[in-house]
């Protein structure tokens, strides 16, 4: 597939003698929505985490935006991640001394864009999210929703190629949950991201455009979701 912006081949991973990962083979393509589903333990985090770059895998082979990144340094892969990948994760993780605008402007500042032009681009997509109002505010001054919908804006700040989502709505209520999953899902249509969703929820994987079932460290095949 000739627009396929994330993939891993045969990837293997290991905690000490167990074998976590079990010649697991995933592609996601440009614009793309799909959900990892499965139980505890059945190795979807270990899977992100090696796509991502986190974790370099002990077989297999890991491409983004059609370069390989398992053979590389720590450096390279940490520039690899902060260049083409946004993350969104259960509790959020935004930086508490920070505001909201400034958090989201992370990325970009991080990648060396001037402050304006970050501040521009963060205000356009908490405006997108439809909280532009709360840029000004700190952490303790929003709601578990609120700065979900912050940490959406933050991982799509930069134009990553994907996002990764990691239960981004399992500390919220069903409606705050909902509405994240409305902005990540519809933002990354505006942006063009495509969005990986880990989850054990069906709820949340109805958002996605097919599932992919995880068991004992092996995929499944897919089914659409209707």
């Amino acid at each position: 597939m000739s627009d396929v912006v994330l993939c891993g081949r045969q990837l293997e991973h290991s905690y000490g003698a167990e074998q976590v990962l079990k010649g697991v083979s995933f592609d996601i393509a440009a614009g793309e929505v799909v959900a990892l589903m499965g139980p505890s333990g059945s190795g979807k985090s270990t899977l992100l985490h090696v796509l991502a770059g986190l974790l370099r895998p002990s077989g297999g082979e890991v491409w983004l935006r059609g370069a390989r990144i398992d053979t590389l340094g720590e450096h390279a892969r940490a520039r690899a991640r902060l260049r083409d990948l946004g993350f969104v994760f259960q509790f959020g993780d935004l930086v508490p001394e920070l505001t909201v605008a400034e958090n989201v402007e992370l990325p970009l500042r991080l990648l060396g864009t001037a402050r304006t032009k970050a501040r521009r681009r963060a205000t356009d997509l908490l405006d997108l999210l439809g909280i532009a109002e709360l840029g000004d505010r700190r952490l303790h001054e929003v709601s578990g929703g609120q700065s979900q919908r912050a940490a959406v804006a933050r991982a799509l700040v930069h134009e990553p190629a994907v996002v990764l989502a990691d239960e981004p709505t399992g500390a919220l209520d069903t409606v705050a949950g909902e509405q994240v999953l409305e902005a990540l899902v519809g933002a990354s249509k505006e942006t063009g991201a495509a969005v990986l969703l880990v989850t054990h929820e069906m709820s949340v994987a109805a958002w996605a455009e097919r599932d992919v079932q995880m068991r004992d460290g092996a995929l499944r095949t897919p089914a659409a979701l209707g």
